[in-house]
Formats: structure tokens, sequence, C-alpha cells
């Protein structure tokens, strides 16, 4: 096997792993009695989130496409999102997503770098609205969670609004790079300067309204979450889910496990526990966000990605 292939096998490891240590310092029956007396309403409700979440999230999409010339049907972009999730589902990472997404994007613009800008910017943007989202929750709740918790959302907001001023404002980027040799050494990382190109590319107003519609988006995320503390009558409010959801949302990004099984569930556990919600009601919260967001959309995403299989192969036999 090649380095890739091993590094996915380690992140299978690693998930198993996790999920070893939790069950095993659980209750398990307690677990099980939880899931199964979640409430159905409020989990059909958490679903219709995430469905109606997923055409937000294309809708941000298709603005941001359309500001650099690239005009794809909002149906085209929600399917390409739902298929997204199943490749998450399959990738040993939860990016995969985003790599499937500018594949299928390929198929309508010849220019490939206009499908990794779009989805680099795509993302950003609704990690950085959830992160304001939180702040404002946090400085109208101060209490609400652990200070330790607190203080860390800051500092994430806080180099979020950093990053997001010099991403769109080239005159500044380039000041720097030239002033300041770390920030050049820094910028000069592929991924990085490819991230600041990518931002360089949109005009302001599209990634405002992007911006505004990631706000939307990023509340009906958080209703979803609330919705399945509900049918778990997890002792949770709301300003509570606002500021533990975009931290949970962050390490789900950091590629070490497969989908981000165990994970999740331990930042739950750490994180839920922290505010006075069980091992065993926070394990089968993050058991249910990882059913409805991510295997429910990826079996969407499955459904889709096979008709368009089988009308590929009509059409080449006609």
């Amino acid at each position: 096997m090649n380095r890739k292939q091993w590094i996915n096998v380690l992140k299978v490891v690693v998930s198993i792993v996790l999920l070893a240590i939790i069950f095993s310092t659980i209750d398990v029956r307690a677990l099980l009695f939880t899931l199964q007396n979640a409430h159905p309403t409020w989990l059909a409700a958490a679903l219709v989130m995430m469905i109606l979440g997923v055409v937000i999230r294309a809708f941000r999409w298709q603005i941001l496409l359309t500001a650099i010339g690239v005009p794809v049907p909002l149906g085209e972009l929600t399917a390409i999102y739902f298929i997204g999730f199943l490749f998450n589902n399959l990738l040993p990472s939860g990016l995969g997503g985003d790599a499937m997404r500018m594949v299928e994007l390929n198929k309508h613009s010849p220019r490939v770098s206009d499908t990794v800008t779009s989805v680099v910017v795509d993302r950003f943007l609704g990690l950085f609205a959830l992160q304001a989202i939180a702040l404002v929750a946090l400085l109208t709740n101060w209490g609400a969670v652990p200070n330790g918790v607190a203080y860390f959302t800051i500092v994430i907001f806080m180099g979020g609004l950093i990053g997001g001023l010099l991403l769109i404002n080239r005159p500044l980027y380039t000041n720097l790079r030239q002033k300041i040799g770390l920030f050049r050494r820094l910028t000069d990382i592929k991924f990085i300067s490819s991230t600041f190109e990518s931002f360089h590319r949109y005009p302001l107003p599209a990634l405002g309204q992007s911006f505004l519609v990631s706000i939307i988006f990023n509340f009906v995320h958080i209703t979803m979450y609330a919705f399945i503390g509900f049918s778990l009558d997890a002792p949770v409010n709301l300003a509570q889910y606002a500021v533990i959801v975009p931290i949970t949302s962050l390490l789900l990004l950091v590629p070490i496990s497969f989908a981000g099984l165990g994970v999740r569930e331990e930042a739950f556990r750490q994180l839920y526990g922290q505010i006075g919600v069980a091992p065993e009601v926070a394990v089968a919260f993050s058991l249910l966000v990882h059913i409805i967001g991510n295997i429910c959309t990826g079996l969407i995403g499955g459904v889709i990605y096979l008709l368009r299989g089988a009308q590929n192969v009509v059409s080449e036999e006609q």
C-alpha cells in the first residue's frame, strides 16, 4: 500500500479505538435505552431541517458560482451536495464530500479553478458564519458554557475574523507578504496561498450575500441539533447549542478518523458533559447526529448518484 492508503487505514483504526474506549467506559444498556426512547417526531423534524439546510447551502454555492460566471441550476447543486454526503461516508475524511463536489461541478465548468475556489470559499463562509453566531450567543448568554469553552470560542472567532479580513483585502495581504517574512512563508504554503487566491476572485457583494445565506443556514443547522437534543430530553438550551455546535464542526474537519466516528462521540461526551448531559445521552446524541446528518443524507445522495448513472447508460444506448 502507498502512503495515502496507510493513512486511510490509520484513520479507520483511530475510529475503532476511540469507539472501543468510549463504549467500554459508559453504560451501554443506558445508551441503547436512550436511543430506543428517542422521540421520533423530533427526529423527523431534525431530518427536515437537515434537508432544508442542504438546499440553503446549495443556494449559497450558486451565488458564488454565478459571481464567477458559472451558472448552475439550484436543483443540480443540491443534488451534488447530497452526493457529497454519500462520499463523506465512503472516504476516510470529512473533506471527501468536498472533493466529490469538485468532481461533479467540473461537468459544468471547463476551468478546474472554478470548482476548487467555489468549494473552498463556500466552506470558509459557512464555518465563519457559524462562529459569528456562537460569539453572539456567548456574549448574550455568558455563563451558559464553561469559561474554557467560552474563551476557546472567542479565540477561534478572532482567528477567523483576521483571516477573513486578509482574504478579502488584497492590498493588506500583499503588504503583509512584503513586510513580514513569517507571513510570507506561511502564505507560500500551497493550500494557504490557494485559499487567499480563491477569495480574491470573488466580488465583495457576492461574498456578503453568501455570508448572509450562511447565517440562515447555520440557524437551521443549530436547530437540527436542538431537535435531536429535544428527542433525547437533553438538558441543553439554544445558546449552549449555538456555542458547542461550531466547536464540534471544527473538530470534525481534522482528518484523523473515518467520517468523524469516534472523534464526534468523544467531543460530544466531553463538551456536553461539561453542561450536565449524561455520557450515555451525549454519545446517543452524537450517533443520532451522524445518522441524520451523514447516513440519511448519504442515502439520498446514493439514490441520486445511482439514478444519474442509470440515466447516463440510457443516454449512451440511445
